[in-house]
């Protein structure tokens, strides 16, 4: 029997509130490295307004095909998160986000994720087009994103600003046609 969030070596499921620790990790999301690579640098915040930030993203209030899934490994356990968002069904284009825990990289949980993922947005919600956009100095990500298919699309020059300077925001997008080709 056929389950399309199941991978060979991951699977897909919904937030719950055991996944907390997956926002809270000190080595992960809390890491300063690792928030610039994502968005950027938060202030820092008291265990109690961490925790209800936390019960607020897991409560899964999602608007349309915004989602947060969870990447379990062969094991059930949570290993990252993949979220999609700004989901335009009349427009056929979302977006999406991903992390992984430190221990979970180069495990090819991230590629499997994303194609799990793609495969349902593309093939079953008839969406056409996934765009990321990509800090200029997050190489690993541009890499990923080149090795998936992803075609660089324009970079738009000094629209974010960290470690003192601005740099610019790379966007590549993949297309329903181009993923199925894969």
């Amino acid at each position: 029997m056929e389950n399309i969030w199941q991978g060979e070596n991951i699977r897909l499921r919904s937030a719950t509130k055991k996944d907390g620790f997956l926002f809270a990790d000190k080595n992960a999301i809390s890491d300063t490295e690792t928030q610039r690579r994502y968005d950027y640098i938060d202030f820092p915040l008291a265990d109690k307004e961490f925790g209800k930030r936390i019960d607020e993203f897991l409560k899964g209030k999602y608007f349309g095909h915004d989602f947060m899934f969870v990447i379990e490994d062969e094991n059930e356990e949570a290993v990252g998160f993949l979220i999609t968002f700004d989901c335009d069904h009349r427009m056929g284009t979302f977006k999406y986000g991903l992390f992984l825990l430190d221990k979970a990289k180069g495990k090819g949980y991230g590629s499997e994720a994303v194609k799990i993922m793609l495969n349902y947005y593309f093939n079953e919600l008839r969406y056409n087009k996934v765009n990321v956009y990509i800090y200029a100095y997050n190489i690993p990500s541009i890499k990923f994103h080149e090795k998936l298919g992803f075609v660089k699309e324009g970079q738009l020059r000094q629209m974010a600003y960290s470690m003192g300077k601005y740099h610019d925001i790379v966007f590549y997008g993949l297309l329903k046609s181009e993923f199925n080709q894969i």
